[in-house]
């Protein structure tokens, strides 16, 4: 069987999952806020760039779809790859798609080199198109309560992410 790269980057993350790296975070309410504090329980993330005209929209989309079935206890995490993307921004795309902290967090990463560690270990890869946008790989990322990475969906498999949540470790 052959696999794309995506297929087969989807299949070794959830054969061995992988703890990303504890970054620190803002969000859309300027709060300050490390990646680990969402330790203890599973989150359902998204890679986004908030002035993204195609894949995001489907990502927000799918994500707006979850926030009205998941329990309080999963919390929504809109991640921003794009270092122009302050609170302002990130809550302009937070009321855009109805994202309300704390359940829904639209942050981004102010350090440069953990923002680049955090996508390599995740697999995302960013590619500047020229003209102030990116070429990116977009999925619905399941991080298990012990803050490791241990599934990717795609941005419509909403019904994935419910099942799989079934049987993650919290």
């Amino acid at each position: 069987m052959a696999l794309t790269s995506e297929a087969a980057r989807r299949l070794d993350i959830a054969a061995a999952p992988r703890v990303l790296p504890d970054v620190p975070l803002y969000d859309q309410t300027s709060a300050k806020l490390q990646l680990s504090d969402y330790r203890g329980a599973p989150v359902v993330l998204e890679f986004i760039y908030t002035t993204c005209p195609d894949v995001c929209l489907t990502l927000g989309t799918a994500f707006e779809r979850l926030d009205a079935v998941l329990p309080p206890g999963v919390p929504l995490l809109s991640l921003s790859f794009d270092p122009a993307d302050g609170p302002r921004r990130l809550g302009w795309f937070a009321n855009r798609h109805g994202a309300e902290a704390p359940h829904w967090r639209v942050a981004g990463v102010e350090d440069p080199k953990a923002r680049a560690a955090l996508l390599e270990r995740a697999g995302v890869v960013v590619i500047p198109d020229g003209a102030g946008g990116f070429v990116h790989n977009a999925g619905l990322y399941l991080i298990d309560g012990k803050g490791r990475l241990s599934r990717v969906f795609d941005p419509e498999d909403t019904n994935g992410v419910l099942d799989a949540l079934l049987f993650i470790e919290g």
